[in-house]
Parts: C-alpha cells; sequence; structure tokens
C-alpha cells in the first residue's frame, strides 16, 4: 500500500505538526486510493495495513534527531527526531501532531551515557488505563505506575496542565500536581485509571469545577471527588471518598432537568458484588460536592437472570453458551502463545449514560453488550432514592430459593421491572404481559430464557477475547426511526473488544443496531490487519521494542459521523460511520516511540487530546472528512456527560 508524504514542522516549544500535501482542514488528500468510491470518504487512506512499511520499521526506543534509534541522543533530540520518524514512515495521515509533551523523566547513565526510563524513550511507566481528563482550560494526566517485589516501585503524581489560547502553537502548561496516592502499607502506589473533571453552575448562579478519580491496585479501585479551583485548576480539598464503592471505570453523568445534580455510575468488573453502583457525589439543591457520596441504587446481572460470573469450561472445555476457538499452540514473534479463553467473567467492564439518564449502554464483558433502564434514577431525587421507597435498590434476586445459577422462578421475574436499575426487557410491556398471562410456568421460563440471551449481544464466543466487549458508546443525534421506538433512543452504539496483555488474535470495533433495545444486532465492523490471527502471529518485532504493547480497539470517543478510538499500539484511528454498515478508516495517529494510547481521547475546542502511557501526552488535530464535526467551542468525551 502506497503511504503519502509528510510535510513537517518542528518546534520544541510548540511540538511539532504533520500534514498531508494537498490537503485543507477539511478536505482530503489529492492522492486517492480508491478512485471509484465518491462521497466524502473518496480520497483519503484505507484501513492501515499493519504489515506494510512502516510496521517493520516502527522505533521502540530513544531516537536522534534525524529520527533513528539512539539511547544517548540529548531529551532535545529525541523530542525532535520521533517527528522526523513521523513524517519519514507516514504514521500520521489527515492528522497533525501539534505537541508531545513527555511527563515522565528519563535517567542518565553516566558510565554509559544512555538513557531509560522514560517517555523519550518510549518506556511504559506502569500497566493498565490511564486517566486523563479535561474541564474548562484545566487537563489532569494521571499515569499508572509501575512496582515491584523489593520496594515501592516508580510513582508518578497526577499532572495539572492549563491550556493555552493558542492551543495549536501553544502547548499546553503545567500548572500544578496532585499527590499520588499509596496504599495503607505505603509499598504501592495506586494507578490512576480514571480523571474526570467537570465544570458547570449551579442553579445559584455558582461557577463549580469537580473532579472524579478512581484510583486502584488491582481491576476496582476508590471513587474520589475533588472541589477544583476552575482559576487555578488546582483542588481545594483532600477529596470525598464513596465508601463502599469499588470501580473499574465509571460514567459521571450530569442531570439535564437539575444543574446541580451529578451521578457517579461505577463499573466494578468484578471487584465487588454488584456490577454497577450509582453514587450521588453532589448536592441537588446547592451543587456542592458531597462530604460523604450517597449512595442511590446498584445492579447485577446474575442476579435478574444473567449468565453467572466466572464461569469455568467442562473438561472438554464447553462453555453454556458455546465453545471457543484456542491458538494457544500458536507462537508469535515475541515467542509468546497465542490466546485461549481458560473462563468467562462475565463481568460489567465499562458503559455509557444517555443524556437524560434513562438508559445505560453495558459493555458486559463475556456477557455481551446489553441495555439498562435507569429511568427510575434519572427521574427522582436523590433524597427519594435513597430512602428506598421508590424503588428495589438492589437487583432482585430471580432464582428459585435464591441459589444464582440453578433454575430461574417466573414468579420472581415481574418484581425484576420495579428495580431501580434493570434490563430493559424486564420491564418490556410484552414480557410483562407474557408473564401475566395462562401460560405455563415451564413456556414462560423457556420464552423468558430466550429473549434474555437475546437481549444481550454476546460474541463470544466464537471470538476469545479475555474482557470480550470492553467500551459501549452510543452514537449521538442518529436516533432510531422505529415505530415501536417513540422516545427517539438512539439507533446504534459502538462498541470493542479487548484482549489484554496483546496475544493473538488481536480485537477490533464493531456496530450494533439497538433500535429494538430487547434486541441488539451487529450490522457493521472496522479491525487492524492483526485480528486474524495468522497476521498477528507474523508481525515482525520492531527495532529497539523491548514490550510489544497491547493492540486492540480500546476506548472510543463517538461522534454523529465520526469515532475517534485509542487503538492502544495502533495509535488513534478515526473512523467514518456515516454508514454504519461499513464503517471506514479515514485517518490515523500514531505517535514514536511505539507506544500504548489507552484513555479516552479528549476533544477541547476543535482539538484532539490523548495519553499514551509510554510517551505521555499528545494534542492533535484531525484534518480528514467530516472534521466540522469536531466541536469549535466546548468538550467532549464517551466517559461523561457531553458536551460540556
Amino acid at each position: 500500500m502506497r503511504l503519502q508524504g509528510m510535510i513537517l514542522a518542528l518546534s520544541l516549544l510548540a511540538g511539532a505538526a504533520v500534514a498531508a500535501p494537498g490537503q485543507d482542514t477539511g478536505g482530503a488528500p489529492e492522492l486517492c486510493e480508491d478512485p471509484e468510491l465518491e462521497g466524502p470518504v473518496r480520497c483519503v487512506p484505507v484501513t492501515f495495513d499493519t504489515f506494510d512499511i512502516p510496521f517493520a520499521e516502527l522505533p521502540g526506543g530513544r531516537l536522534d534527531a534525524s529520527g533513528n534509534l539512539d539511547p544517548t541522543s540529548s531529551p532535545e533530540d529525541a523530542h525532535a527526531g520521533a517527528f522526523v520518524a513521523a513524517e519519514r514512515l507516514g504514521l500520521f495521515a489527515n492528522f497533525e501532531w501539534l505537541h508531545w509533551l513527555p511527563t515522565a523523566p528519563s535517567e542518565l547513565d553516566p558510565e554509559t551515557g544512555e538513557w531509560s526510563g522514560g517517555d523519550l524513550d518510549g518506556f511504559p511507566t506502569g500497566w493498565g488505563s490511564t486517566g486523563l481528563g479535561i474541564a474548562g482550560q484545566c487537563l489532569y494526566w494521571g499515569r499508572s505506575n509501575s512496582t515491584n517485589t523489593t520496594g515501592p516501585g516508580v510513582t508518578r503524581d497526577v499532572r495539572i496542565f492549563r491550556i493555552q489560547d493558542d492551543p495549536e502553537n501553544e502547548p499546553p502548561v503545567e500548572v500544578g500536581t496532585m499527590p499520588q496516592l499509596m496504599t495503607v502499607t505505603r509499598d504501592t502506589a495506586v494507578r490512576d485509571r480514571e480523571l474526570r473533571p467537570y465544570g458547570y453552575t449551579t442553579t445559584g448562579g455558582d461557577e463549580r469545577m469537580l473532579m472524579v478519580r478512581s484510583a486502584a491496585t488491582g481491576t476496582g479501585g476508590d471513587v474520589i471527588v475533588y472541589t477544583l479551583d476552575p482559576e487555578t485548576c488546582l483542588p481545594v480539598d483532600e477529596g470525598a471518598t464513596a465508601a463502599g464503592v469499588l470501580a473499574h471505570e465509571f460514567y459521571l453523568w450530569h442531570d439535564p432537568d437539575n444543574p446541580n445534580r451529578f451521578v457517579v455510575i461505577s463499573q466494578t468488573y468484578g471487584s465487588q458484588e454488584e456490577d454497577l453502583v450509582f453514587t450521588a457525589v453532589t448536592d441537588e439543591s446547592t451543587g456542592a460536592v458531597l462530604e460523604e457520596p450517597l449512595l442511590l441504587a446498584s445492579f447485577t446481572l446474575e442476579e435478574v437472570g444473567g449468565p453467572v460470573r466466572d464461569e469455568a469450561p467442562d473438561a472438554t472445555g464447553l462453555f453454556s453458551d458455546g465453545r471457543f476457538p484456542d491458538y494457544s499452540h500458536l507462537t508469535d514473534q515475541w515467542g509468546r502463545p497465542g490466546a485461549s479463553q481458560p473462563s468467562q467473567g462475565n463481568d460489567l467492564h465499562s458503559g455509557a449514560m444517555s443524556d437524560d439518564g434513562e438508559r445505560f449502554y453495558a459493555a458486559g464483558g463475556t456477557a455481551g453488550m446489553y441495555i439498562l433502564n435507569t429511568a427510575f434514577v434519572a427521574n427522582n431525587t436523590n433524597a427519594d432514592l435513597a430512602g428506598g421507597g421508590v424503588c428495589n435498590t438492589h437487583s432482585t434476586n430471580v432464582w428459585v430459593d435464591g441459589e444464582v445459577g440453578g433454575v430461574v422462578d417466573v414468579a420472581r421475574l415481574p418484581e425484576a421491572a420495579n428495580d431501580c436499575v434493570h434490563p430493559v426487557l424486564n420491564s418490556d410491556p410484552g414480557l410483562l404481559a407474557m408473564l401475566a398471562s395462562d401460560m405455563s410456568d415451564v413456556r414462560k421460563l423457556v420464552r423468558y430464557t430466550r429473549l434474555e440471551e437475546r437481549s444481550r449481544f454476546d460474541f463470544a464466543p466464537p471470538f476469545v477475547a479475555s474482557v470480550s466487549v470492553h467500551s459501549a458508546v452510543p452514537v449521538p443525534n442518529r436516533p432510531s426511526l422505529s415505530g415501536a421506538n417513540a422516545d427517539g433512543r438512539p439507533a446504534y452504539v459502538v462498541i470493542t473488544e479487548e484482549w489484554p496483555f496483546g496475544p493473538c488474535p488481536e480485537r477490533s470495533l464493531r456496530i450494533i443496531n439497538v433500535e429494538s433495545e430487547i434486541a441488539p444486532m451487529m450490522i457493521g465492523a472496522h479491525a487492524m490487519s492483526d485480528s486474524m490471527v495468522e497476521n498477528c502471529l507474523a508481525q515482525p518485532v520492531p527495532p529497539g521494542a523491548a514490550i510489544r504493547p497491547m493492540m486492540h480497539a480500546h476506548n472510543p470517543t463517538v461522534l454523529e459521523n465520526l469515532v475517534f478510538v485509542n487503538w492502544l499500539g495502533q495509535g488513534v484511528r478515526a473512523i467514518d460511520i456515516s454508514n454504519p454498515f461499513n464503517p471506514r478508516e479515514v485517518g490515523h495517529a500514531r505517535p514514536v516511540p511505539w507506544g500504548d494510547v489507552m484513555s479516552y481521547p479528549d476533544l477541547h475546542n476543535g482539538l484532539i487530546y490523548v495519553g499514551d502511557n509510554h510517551t505521555g501526552l499528545h494534542v492533535l488535530r484531525y484534518t480528514g472528512p467530516r472534521a466540522d464535526e469536531l466541536l469549535g467551542d466546548g468538550i467532549h468525551s464517551s466517559n461523561r456527560t457531553s458536551p460540556h
């Protein structure tokens, strides 16, 4: 595949911009890959081929000013050389790389003159997600932290930046830090998985800013809410911790009918018994951050007859919903075995709340993608919900004698519709009418079981993926036209899928039609070539690379016709979903050294801010088709109510 040349402009203070020739900010390159196509994706790159150059030449370490590997190069040369290498290798198409802000320093070995251990070296400063969030002009960046068995390891404080008035030419400026949190024994630093700042105006006219932080050493961590000073960007208190709540990821919902009201929806991913926990974090009368966040409701899928957690296969490898392929006998170029599926966790991993708060789109891991009815939470006050008189605070156990995984008691099923949070199926009028009919209990059970399984889009099996559905984000401004969907809820949901730590094959992005909310159906998909196991196994080892990053689709920020997805080792990919049956890549941005782009992209006043757990912060400008969809004024991210 022919990759187009780039124009390079270097500036250490302002970063550097890499742009395709012959294009304006909203157009497409002059050269076309598929000239026979019509429409806005005519002259854009096709899916990036990871086997063509530059994959085998991706630099995996510190560079000199000419873009060649050199562990002894100065910080200035290492920074400049990355932009040279990106231009030479064609790593940016329909994106401009405006700024690179390394935030983890390298260490110099005085004996060898070599640098190591920092962002300029492409060094992984820990494992797992990295927190990135923007509110107002304030940007917060929290790193993963590495640990070892003999000492505290490497800790990284949360870095606080202010976005400048001319963000294209001036990089964000660091204005402070938030101290890294430690475990009780102070021998391990937590990792700042999630940071969600948000600026708002209360009903009393007060301009406020808060930030929700999830800090963890494992799959789930404390949910802590800080009050921030919007002028300085700095916290003004020590934060309020939600007692008894652990979040793997979470969504921050701002009530459209009450500007004072914020609710955190914590997805626990197996770190506690509940799958989801809904917590009020502000006073709904004043908008001030609560000193003690208030539990509103919770949800657990297996309680309402869904798949049980941590299901192991039988002796033949068969699970209750099928058999997975097994690639463990194959070996990639790094010497690692291919993927296999030892269990199905069926844990809720991530998700997104509708703007009106009446739906939650759940990324349920190996249980699939499904939709929850959260209208009770949206349409009642915190006080009424916490009082317990509005709805069932916790999920109804619908199993005979309460034995999860046994037999569903159909007589208990109608009560699930009164749960504060429940699958849309459980309050579907047809289901409730069927349960109230004179049909036999056996027929009711068979029909409910079929409907329950159909109400979750579950691709695992046949696709091996340890986490499976990682993220689920509805497509905004594209409502269903179905007459059975009178509320005009979203027609489509974008989901990504995860296999952590990178065994082959890698996983992809899918488009789900949810016009029938109780019967989601896949209509489109987009993948890199390493989603095919034979391609993944044959991937060469880039020079200087000490570790192969994960390379699956991870966190997407979704607009009406565009998705910007942080695809880990594949960088940032721009996907045109104007035709959801045929998603098409319309741009890619792959910073060097080779990294791990993980956090949700934050869109701020038309620019894209992304975090890389190997190389730090990056500021991008998308210039491809439909670039006018990026907000010229405002903030958009798919992990909190947006735009804001």
